[in-house]
């Protein structure tokens, strides 16, 4: 029996029959591809060119590839020639086909229930490729016996890239996001870059994004760079990253501001090199930039701060230093300074076990209906919301959960301070999630929320009996800190540009100040935007004076500009798609609330899920550590993936 299948059997094509039986010098196979039909085909045991035939006339597209490049094995056969061997024209015209058009052409015809049997060597590449990206996988893994034997197994004999074709072919992807984000960057008007240093595994990597709004108000977002710095870098290190990425994607006249966080370095940086706001005219003076360039008087200090954009710190970040250090010394300093250390004692006990323990886990899945996980060191409303999922309990429940543990329970006044607690500052809470958000949120959205947190937690204090105090630290605190947003021009006229704010928040007495430079704004986008579309091109006679009827010099700009910002001030449609009706307000909201309030975008482009990414995991150097980075944040908005 052996013998007489043994051209069946070692035909690279085989994979696509099942072998059934024989008859005499004839063999019995059903055709895979025909399924879910059943088609029994006959075939010499000495030759496979009636099942070759049934390919071509049946599953050419699925089979041409593999049958041009390799050749069937056939026992010597008197029949001569095969006939199904591809005739000059078709070879021609296969060969001149490119590999991707044959990748796109097998993608636009394959069934996916043949899928397993039509994957060619390029697609399976960039499916390789793309899984190792998007999943952040160890290049590696390229490399692990397990993983090559069930891709070529499931391939069907195709081959897994090595290491070096992933190296090419991520550089090569790498390029082509670079080339379509700059393009699209060019296009953009304004935006706002975020940027961070993390530290991990004695190195420091210096990451950074940028985010723009769309016409229609969507936001989107890039990830620029994430690229190793010295493991003890200086302000000037940070400055000096910060004009090299910008430069690279020729962004420095369009960045509106660059946040960060409150880290000694980049305040610093930021302190020292950026130009102040309040600088008085009188100050300035102009340099001869001949001697600036020859003798180098003002040093490289100069060309680092020429470019520096202004900078706007992490209002979720600050608003949590506000929650964790001053609002926890004033809690700690107080009354029930005591009353809160053994309380979040015995609630960090409970955390600790259902962390430690599977049986613990289970039984509070059991008893509570709830999973428990150890809040965030370093973030407030972590530990706050999971002191309030406890406080949600009845008082059975939490009995039961203390048994169930062997934790002490809760006195009567530790339930009650937590009660008490979790619903004097749940506004706290709600507000950092508020500022932590990317799509939605702007910068405007920055001084509502402090006001409106403020407001709520003083009318907390007149009805608390533990926490009056903690409120008015943690007010001065948010006044504090706060200062230079509340104070700020672009914070304000962002969030005058909000429909769902308008002048609403602010006192009588200061509306009409702010409306003023509303309308300074609108005329001046106006004016830009009329400028930017007769720039370069021909300007008729016409349109040149300004005298006589119908001359657009009767129509005031700075009339029409008001007119438009009272109409805007007046109505009560709290969507963002009403500044459609507005259009030169549309264009200050878009130039004022590109700007993020917080920067939390840039933490997340160095992480996966739980999992810090590094490169010495990925095997990777840093360069090409940087572009798959790149590539998975940007797989979005550009198609080196696809």
């Amino acid at each position: 029996m052996e013998r007489s299948r043994i051209a069946f059997d070692h035909w690279i094509h085989k994979h696509h029959f099942t072998f059934r039986d024989t008859r005499g010098r004839n063999l019995n196979v059903q055709c895979n591809l025909c399924l879910p039909k059943i088609n029994i085909l006959s075939t010499a045991r000495d030759s496979t060119s009636n099942l070759k035939k049934h390919l071509e006339r049946k599953h050419s597209v699925a089979c041409r590839r593999r049958i041009r490049d390799e050749p069937s094995v056939e026992a010597p056969s008197s029949d001569g020639p095969s006939s199904y061997e591809p005739s000059v024209l078709e070879n021609q015209m296969a060969e001149s086909s490119s590999e991707a058009k044959e990748a796109k052409i097998e993608r636009s015809t394959i069934d996916p229930t043949t899928i397993y049997h039509q994957t060619s060597q390029s697609w399976l590449n960039s499916l390789v490729f793309n899984f190792i990206v998007e999943d952040v996988q160890p290049i590696s893994i390229l490399e692990q016996p397990g993983f090559r034997k069930m891709i070529e197994a499931l391939s069907r004999g195709n081959k897994v890239m090595c290491r070096n074709a992933f190296i090419t072919r991520l550089e090569v992807a790498s390029n082509k996001m670079k080339g379509e984000l700059k393009d699209k960057l060019d296009k953009v008007q304004t935006l706002c870059t975020t940027a961070d240093v993390w530290s991990v595994q004695d190195r420091s990597y210096f990451g950074m994004t940028c985010h723009w709004l769309e016409d229609n108000l969507e936001r989107k977002s890039a990830a620029l760079a994430c690229t190793r710095i010295p493991i003890s870098y200086t302000c000037e290190t940070i400055i000096a990253k910060i004009q090299e990425i910008h430069s690279s994607y020729n962004i420095e006249s369009k960045v509106q501001a660059t946040v960060t966080d409150n880290g000694n370095n980049f305040v610093k940086a930021f302190k020292e090199f950026c130009p102040e706001d309040d600088q008085e005219v009188e100050q300035s003076r102009f340099e001869d930039l001949g001697s600036i360039l020859c003798d180098g008087e003002m040093g490289g200090d100069f060309f680092l701060s020429y470019f520096l954009p202004p900078h706007q710190r992490c209002a979720s970040q600050t608003l949590n230093l506000i929650a964790s250090k001053d609002l926890a010394e004033a809690v700690l300093k107080g009354q029930a300074g005591k009353l809160h250390s053994s309380a979040t004692e015995k609630c960090a006990a409970i955390w600790h076990k259902a962390q430690s323990s599977t049986e613990a886990a289970d039984a509070i899945e059991s008893i509570a209906k709830i999973n428990f996980t150890d809040p965030c060191s370093n973030q407030w409303s972590s530990e706050y919301y999971a002191i309030n999922k406890l406080m949600s309990l009845t008082d059975s429940q939490l009995n039961e959960l203390f048994e169930a543990l062997g934790v002490p329970h809760f006195t009567p006044d530790e339930t009650a301070y937590l009660t008490e607690y979790t619903d004097v500052f749940k506004p706290v809470a709600f507000a950092l999630d508020l500022l932590h958000g990317e799509e939605k949120c702007f910068l405007g959205i920055v001084i509502p929320t402090l006001l409106t947190l403020k407001r709520k937690l003083e009318e907390k204090a007149a009805n608390t009996r533990l926490f009056s105090k903690v409120i008015d630290s943690t007010v001065k605190a948010i006044d504090s800190r706060f200062k230079q947003v509340f104070e700020s021009s672009d914070a304000r006229l962002a969030t005058a540009t909000m429909p769902q704010f308008r002048l609403w928040w602010l006192p009588e007495d200061e509306r009409e100040s702010l409306r003023a430079q509303l309308i300074t704004e609108v005329l001046q986008v106006d004016q830009g935007t009329e400028e930017t579309e007769t720039n370069g091109g021909s300007v008729h006679e016409d349109e040149f004076f300004s005298y006589g009827p119908g001359s657009s010099g009767n129509k005031s700009g700075k009339r029409e500009a008001a007119e438009q910002v009272w109409l805007y001030l007046q109505g009560t449609n709290k969507d963002l798609k009403c500044l459609n009706e507005f259009p030169g307000v549309k264009k200050v909201f878009i130039k004022f609330n590109t700007t993020l309030p917080s920067s939390a975008p840039v933490q997340e482009l160095f992480s996966n899920g739980s999992n810090i990414v590094t490169p010495k995991g990925h095997h990777l150097s840093d360069e090409h550590f940087e572009r798959v980075l790149l590539l998975r944040y940007n797989s979005k908005i550009t198609t080196a993936l696809e």
